[in-house]
């Protein structure tokens, strides 16, 4: 048995209950570094063991001969393990395979808004570079993952409601944006509003360069061919349109289909193969790290209807609100400026709404005290206190 001689995490001291898990993790052996191999395969079931124990990670370092080296990834979780056993591995020229038992405290989380789930969508990926995707014919890829990555959230319940991926070309290039900026403003509150999100995924797959192994691009097939992967995600806030994070993720892996041949990117030979193990391994570190972006946001709804003094919102049982929970309202008042670009303000107001009833995806809020707020329309913003 062995305690933490890989990973360490960095956490407060919270209540927790702890469990035992048994998981699998893998890996690619890239020019024959089985030890390197070997230490990210356990990464890989150790991260398993906290997602299955529905933890939200902090910071995991690595750890080299007893010391603090640097961060291998950062999943965010409210979690620890305390201490594991190799259980099994198995290996062989182009994976390393480890079965692991792992004692897995899981915190409570520190903030309220660990407590919602919040909405999210995702837009269809796009390929920066469709040359690259010529080999291996992987003209699919982009969607797979989108459909991939949107499969991972929506195991995530506790954290996440996923809406639905637009299968779409919606001619949006984040790369153009930076965090704050509005200029697609507007099309991307629209689709929040469509599909009913708070938040919006994107990502760009910008690199699927094939090399040898001196690290030169391929224009002919060789033997033995390593394949680079990159991805850029980009995640918006609906309500406003704005870019609020982006991320970058690059890993390489051996590639074992022929130059010719015609890949099938939904097939399971493709995700068992050293590469698809990698891009797999990357997808499940851009939903763990989308999972502590969002951890402590607070849901915010939308005014669907006002009756009276009744106030539907779309937030309901599935996003954990319940019976007594309190929401105040943010009124738009959005402006043009000198150049025409829009600029989104809201203004709060001072009292506050509770909630009276929740269904599943609804919920009904009266006035605290009897006095609502002034105006309050279609399409204001309830803002969880």
């Amino acid at each position: 048995m062995k305690r933490l001689p890989l990973l360490m995490l960095l956490l407060l001291a919270l209540p927790a209950h702890a469990e035992w898990f048994i998981t699998w993790g893998q890996a690619p052996v890239i020019d024959g570094e089985t030890d390197a191999a070997r230490e990210q395969a356990i990464e890989d079931a150790l991260r398993q063991a906290m997602l299955q124990a529905g933890a939200s990670v902090s910071s995991i370092q690595s750890l080299h001969n007893g010391k603090l080296a640097h961060d291998r990834f950062q999943i965010r979780s409210n979690s620890e393990i305390r201490q594991y056993t190799l259980l099994e591995e198995r290996r062989n020229a182009e994976k390393i395979q480890v079965r692991v038992r792992a004692y897995v405290v899981a915190e409570q989380s520190r903030c309220s808004g660990g407590l919602y789930a919040k909405s999210i969508s995702l837009i269809r990926f796009r390929v920066t570079n469709p040359d690259q995707a010529s080999y291996g014919q992987l003209s699919d890829l982009h969607r797979e993952l989108t459909r991939q990555l949107f499969n991972r959230l929506a195991g995530q319940r506790q954290n996440f409601v996923t809406q639905t991926w637009l299968d779409a070309n919606l001619g949006l290039d984040p790369s153009r944006q930076s965090p704050g900026d509005s200029r697609d403003s507007g099309q991307l509150q629209a689709l929040a509003s469509q599909t009913d999100s708070q938040y919006l995924v994107f990502g760009q797959i910008d690199d699927l360069a094939v090399r040898d192994a001196q690290g030169n691009v391929l224009t002919a097939w060789l033997r033995d061919p390593i394949r680079q992967f990159g991805l850029r995600i980009y995640l918006f806030d609906g309500l406003t349109g704005e870019l609020v994070d982006q991320g970058h993720y690059q890993t390489q892996a051996p590639w074992s289909f022929a130059a010719d041949a015609l890949v099938d990117v939904h097939s399971q030979s493709f995700w068992q193969s050293a590469w698809g193990q990698e891009v797999s391994r990357h997808l499940d570190r851009v939903a763990l790290d989308l999972q502590g972006k969002l951890q402590c946001s607070k849901p915010t709804a939308r005014i669907i209807r006002v009756e009276g003094d009744k106030y539907h919102i779309n937030l309901g049982k599935r996003y954990g609100i319940k019976v007594g929970d309190r929401f105040y309202i943010e009124q738009k008042a959005n402006f043009q400026d000198d150049n025409g670009r829009e600029r989104i303000v809201r203004q709060p107001t001072l009292r506050s709404m509770e909630v009276k009833q929740v269904f599943e995806d609804n919920a009904i809020m009266s006035p605290g005290g009897g006095y609502a707020p002034a105006n309050i329309q279609r399409g204001d913003l309830a803002v969880l206190e």
